[in-house]
């Protein structure tokens, strides 16, 4: 998937909708007019969008003729816009009526001013199909463009003290509140990100094996790296892998990835920092990062890479190999804007460095010349590979599976707490790692988060971004049936959440007890008020988003306890790493939290809220596949009634618009927490 484009709405809009492709390369932005039909245009307009969730990156015209056809046969009328990302860095824009553009640098700027019109002349559902107006926006690294409804105020707008660097981090909403002249509005903002793959067409082979690409820096210096290996004939047949962690008695150390090619097996750390940077390479704690952040001392990687070397070259699939072979490693800084120098013996040496034995240290681009130049110092000018094909896609296949490094010791201290070597499989994910841990005698969880940025410039974002579980939850307190945050702590590369332990037993597993209806109605209140007392708290708005039977812990009293807030946001959609996202239960998502970049409200709470009733009144989701059955079945008035046949309760008018408010495709129409936990109480009765 790409993520090309970011969705920012007004609090209160009606007649402004964005839709994103799920591929991430094309978006929507409609701007209903108020005279007309609104509700039945938007509703139609969504319905059918949500049917065409599989389908294809849409051809721009015919998909403008199509929401044209729609709008004309439900009597309403809206400005529209078809953004589509066509190749690196360029997009193409068809759009008609009054919406409006802008490009972002330093400041905002207007694009074709002319064009702003207060009323349009021209909108889809008039009675001829208008024609299209085509821009094509052609991005730099520093800059950014708008799509913008009439909502913002121009002038305002362009006078806001904004600049792509500003826009690019930070609550996105109150930056633009400035410009607000009515709440009714919308904006689409791109490029947030580029793809999320670094694997180039014209390369002869897919060297990576593993998930490398989960750091967007080293998506990036990975794939420069590769591309220059390639051009060195010696070095063909290489691949780059993931490393198992390393454990030792004080520390777990997990390289960046292992570069497995004709001539061993070498370790990769990478560093995404940039300004001045001095390397003293004889000091533990000696790297000094000087930019415009300021001053900043970090961890030697040097001395990481060779206190890992040792237990890496006694790793079970290594230890038949000469140690000639899998005895060195390097660090590579992956910025083009890394001045490194190296001390060492009193001396300072630009890039590559080699003179300090088994680690090296270079930039990307001059890692395979430093490289090279290190295989023929070790095995002579004519090198003859050490390691057939054979051999590399052996250890490929080694490094691939699951492998069960046995820890030095049960416990390793992180801060103040004491932390299991061992990750417990059934609560981690690809996004997180959760490890058994103690507060004294108390079992506490380690919940374990790797940075995807290294760098001080990044390092702030990324803490806020991944920090949000323990920020929300401090927030929260001691809230009944929360899980309780301890505190958190963060080293080089990664971020640690010490949390109270929590129950085993999943909502799904005590479903199977076979519990009384009374017990099921109790503990669906019990989750509706753990809500209600979230959405409370003073401050942005508290949105957990992965409301889900894995997520709902019986405690031995038949009481709940709400878990795993790391998806959580405030008031809008931070661009989640790939991992994140696919921690999700897709079919307990409400379908807005499925479309890239749009803002959410509590109201996507409550629809998955609506589904866990679902399964604790019925043991079934009122679906078979996924929630978009739900478009089809629910145009059927005779369903609802049968829902709630179903879910055994009265299939009065009350009942039958609750369930089909809930379970509602547009957030707006479905019922607040306090309206929710009414409909419960009167189920109980």
């Amino acid at each position: 998937m790409e993520l090309h484009f970011k969705d920012i709405s007004g609090k209160d809009s009606v007649g402004d909708f964005t839709w994103i492709h799920q591929s991430g390369r094309q978006a929507i932005l409609i701007d209903m007019v108020s005279s007309a039909d609104v509700r039945a245009g938007l509703e139609a307009i969504k319905l059918w969008l949500a049917e065409q969730q599989t389908a294809e990156v849409f051809a721009a015209e015919a998909l403008l003729t199509e929401l044209h056809h729609i709008l004309l046969e439900h009597q309403a009328q809206a400005a529209c816009a078809v953004l589509t990302a066509v190749a690196h860095q360029q997009y193409e824009c068809y759009s008609v009526g009054n919406l409006r553009c802008y490009r972002v640098d330093e400041r905002v700027r207007a694009i074709d001013v002319q064009s702003f019109e207060v009323q349009p002349s021209q909108v889809l559902g008039q009675a001829q199909l208008p024609s299209a107006q085509f821009r094509r926006f052609d991005t730099t690294e520093n800059c950014l463009f708008l799509v913008t409804s009439d909502g913002l105020n121009d002038s305002r707008l362009q006078m806001a003290q904004l600049s792509a660097e500003k826009l690019k981090g930070g609550n996105l909403y109150q930056a633009f509140l400035p410009a607000v002249q009515e709440q009714d509005w919308s904006m689409l903002m791109f490029p947030m990100s580029t793809t999320q793959t670094f694997v180039d067409s014209h390369w002869p082979y897919n060297p990576f094996v593993g998930p490398q690409e989960e750091r967007e820096h080293e998506r990036r210096a990975l794939g420069e790296l590769a591309s220059a290996l390639f051009t060195v004939p010696q070095f063909n047949g290489f691949r780059i892998v993931a490393c198992p962690p390393l454990l030792t008695a004080n520390s777990s150390r997990l390289f960046d990835g292992l570069l497995i090619y004709p001539f061993g097996v070498m370790p990769l750390e990478l560093k995404d920092h940039h300004g001045q940077i001095t390397l003293n390479i004889d000091s533990r704690n000696g790297m000094q990062v000087n930019n415009d952040l300021g001053c900043t001392s970090f961890a030697n990687p040097v001395h990481k890479l060779r206190e890992g070397l040792r237990p890496f070259a006694d790793l079970a699939m290594l230890k038949p190999l000469d140690p000639m072979l899998k005895n060195a490693a390097a660090v590579v800084f992956t910025s083009a804007n890394a001045n490194v120098a190296c001390l060492y013996n009193g001396e300072s040496f630009t890039l590559p460095f080699t003179q300090a034995g088994e680690v090296m240290v270079a930039s990307t681009a001059t890692f395979t010349a430093m490289l090279l130049k290190h295989c023929k110092a070790r095995f002579g000018k004519k090198l003859t590979a050490r390691l057939i094909e054979a051999d590399i896609n052996r250890l490929v296949a080694q490094f691939s599976e699951p492998t069960s490094v046995t820890p030095v010791d049960e416990y390793i201290w992180i801060d103040d707490y004491q932390c299991g070597t061992q990750p417990l499989p059934a609560e981690s994910t690809d996004y997180y790692q959760v490890y058994p841990g103690k507060d004294y005698e108390t079992p506490i969880w380690v919940k374990a988060f790797k940075f995807d940025h290294l760098s001080s410039v990044h390092r702030q974002s990324e803490m806020q971004m991944i920090g949000r579980e323990a920020r929300i939850l401090n927030r929260l307190g001691k809230t009944t049936g929360v899980q309780y945050c301890y505190g958190k702590h963060a080293t080089d590369d990664k971020l640690y959440i010490f949390l109270e332990a929590a129950p085993q037993q999943n909502l799904t597993a005590w479903l199977q007890s076979n519990p009384t209806r009374e017990a099921r109605l109790n503990l669906l209140l019990s989750v509706c008020r753990i809500l209600a007392e979230i959405q409370q708290i003073q401050g942005p708005a508290v949105i957990h988003r992965a409301i889900n039977p894995n997520n709902i812990r019986v405690k031995a009293d038949n009481s709940p306890l709400l878990i795993n807030f790391e998806l959580c946001q405030f008031e809008s959609v931070a661009t989640l790493p790939i991992t994140a996202r696919r921690t999700f239960e897709q079919k307990y998502q409400a379908p807005e939290v499925n479309q890239p970049g749009q803002t959410l409200t509590f109201a996507a709470d409550i629809y998955s809220v609506g589904l866990l009733a679902c399964v604790l009144l019925a043991d079934v989701l009122p679906f078979n596949e996924s929630a978009k059955e739900l478009l089809a079945k629910g145009c059927r008035q005779q369903f609802w009634g049968q829902l709630c046949v179903s879910l055994g309760i009265e299939a009065n008018a009350d009942n039958v618009e609750f369930w089909q408010r809930i379970l509602h495709i547009t957030p707006e129409y479905r019922p607040t927490i306090t309206q929710t936990i009414e409909a419960v109480k009167s189920w109980m009765v």
